[in-house]
């Protein structure tokens, strides 16, 4: 397939998604070419889990699948629908779209250099020019009506001139093809970063979503808190002017409140903050008043890892990493057929009249034709300089995608290893809470009935909230570990739903 047909295809209009034409473009120029992908290596497990205890689901064979609104797996409406506010209207994403636009046409602008450049021009023109009557007379001996000897007379006249220029560059060694081949896979590149982006995006706005929802939480149970220790303490002043309560026990209820009271500003403060970080990531005013439903949502599904393989062609960053890699490549193959001769042919046709109508008149039609082949002899190393240059960026690229790869590798298994780590953590805290809110209970119940001090009050009611307060930002940090695992796999991974039966009768 030849580079400009390539182009029309990847860059033309139809139902197919430009991204995926232009990445499938991109390599089946490569493969057209004779130019093989790099070969990457990646030091893998052969599954993911292994020095976790137990293996994390694995979809069998080409049956698992990605979810690419994978958000809704959480059943939050209100959720989806800030997500899908947000990558519409994200001014990071719109940079990132507006990246792809100038990469695609950088792309054809390196493929318009393999095509024959021609021009028209139009040459009109007037000139004026003297006749010395001395220096005629000398080569025709025949006097000229109106000239004296040795005097100058002028001649002014109008000269129009039409040409067609033709310059083309013939691509023997397909230099200019691997230079387009390039820039398609910087194209690829850069759609892939926007694939990044966008996942990058909804992350952000599903786990901010989940702190503004904890803060909610937080300050509900802070000002619950806060009614109870108030409820406390007037019990206890009650007490001490009946004289059954010491005045330090009055001290301690009233610093209990107060400290209740800076807790709650501060839980207010964290939430205030959290919903204009939520307001700029949606791209709205940050005017700190985004709604959020009242409780976090339930776990969804942990999704199924599959194996390293599959990640590699999931995460959009490892697809950016790698076509950028394949850039390179062309690149350097590029370089090295710039130090082979370069072969162009220039052409021009055209007509010179000093009639406006003779223009077209095939009787004044002129043309030429050329053709040079310029081969680098010497240029103070400089090609090969290049050569070198742009060795050293591929081999940059190469190391750029291995990192890459372990880090896409390394967060999968910290983020199975966190699931079950929080997973303890929240059944503990859970238990703690539970504990906690009945020995508050049993303990305030005693000291009414005068059988401890209110020093047990005051510590059975710290350890409840804290209990509590904890547990709520475990189940937030349970969310966005799953959100991270998510993000981890390229996506929301599952298994291939069954194919539907055809309705009627067996």
């Amino acid at each position: 397939m030849s580079a400009s047909r390539l182009s029309r295809a990847a860059f033309g209009q139809g139902r197919v998604s430009p991204a995926r034409v232009l990445a499938v473009g991109a390599f089946a120029l490569l493969g057209c070419s004779g130019v093989r992908t790099p070969e990457f290596e990646a030091p893998a497990p052969a599954v993911y889990g292994d020095s976790h205890g137990a293996q994390a689901p694995q979809p069998e064979a080409g049956t698992g699948f990605v979810d690419q609104e994978w958000w809704t797996a959480f059943g939050d409406p209100l959720l989806s629908r800030l997500v899908v506010e947000g990558l519409e209207h994200n001014s990071s994403l719109r940079a990132a779209a507006l990246n792809v636009d100038a990469a695609r046409a950088q792309a054809r602008l390196d493929g318009a250099a393999r095509n024959p450049e021609l021009e028209a021009a139009v040459d009109p023109g007037r000139r004026k020019q003297n006749t010395a009557q001395s220096g005629l007379t000398e080569a025709i001996p025949i006097p000229i009506p109106g000239f004296e000897p040795g005097g100058v007379r002028s001649f002014a006249f109008t000269s129009y001139g039409l040409a067609l220029n033709l310059r083309w560059e013939v691509d023997l060694w397909d230099r200019l093809g691997a230079l387009t081949a390039a820039s398609l896979a910087e194209a690829a590149a850069s759609s892939a970063d926007l694939d990044g982006a966008r996942l990058s995006v909804a992350g952000q706005l599903a786990k901010v979503y989940f702190g503004v929802v904890e803060a909610l939480q937080q300050v509900e149970l802070a000002e619950r808190t806060l009614a109870s220790r108030a409820r406390t303490r007037d019990r206890v002043e009650a007490r001490y002017r009946r004289g059954v309560a010491a005045a330090l026990e009055v001290r301690q209820a009233r610093t209990q409140v107060a400290t209740v009271e800076a807790q709650l500003s501060a839980q207010r403060q964290t939430l205030d903050g959290l919903r204009r970080q939520m307001e700029v990531l949606l791209g709205r005013y940050p005017s700190g008043e985004i709604e959020a439903a009242a409780g976090l949502p339930e776990l969804p599904p942990l999704p199924e890892t599959g194996v390293p393989a599959g990640l590699l062609a999931r995460r959009p960053d490892l697809r950016a990493a790698e076509y950028r890699a394949v850039a390179a490549s062309e690149r350097l193959r590029a370089a090295h057929r710039a130090l082979y001769p370069s072969f162009t042919l220039n052409g021009s046709a055209g007509t010179s009249s000093g009639e406006l109508r003779d223009l077209l008149d095939g009787d004044f039609s002129v043309w030429s034709l050329a053709a040079g082949l310029l081969q680098p002899l010497l240029s103070g190393g400089r090609l090969r300089a290049g050569r070198d240059l742009v060795e050293a960026g591929l081999g940059a690229a190469e190391a750029d995608w291995l990192q890459t790869a372990l880090q896409a590798f390394a967060e999968v298994e910290s983020g199975l290893a966190a699931e079950r780590m929080l997973d303890e953590r929240t059944a503990a805290l859970e238990r703690a809470a539970t504990e906690s809110r009945e020995a508050e209970r049993l303990a305030e119940g005693r000291y009414r009935e005068g059988l401890v001090g209110y020093l047990q009050v005051l510590d059975s009611q710290r350890t409840s909230f804290q209990a509590e307060s904890q547990l709520l930002a475990a189940r937030r940090q349970q969310l966005e570990s799953r959100t991270d695992l998510i993000l981890a796999l390229g996506g929301g991974v599952y298994a291939e739903p069954a194919a539907s039966t055809a309705s009627g009768g067996p």
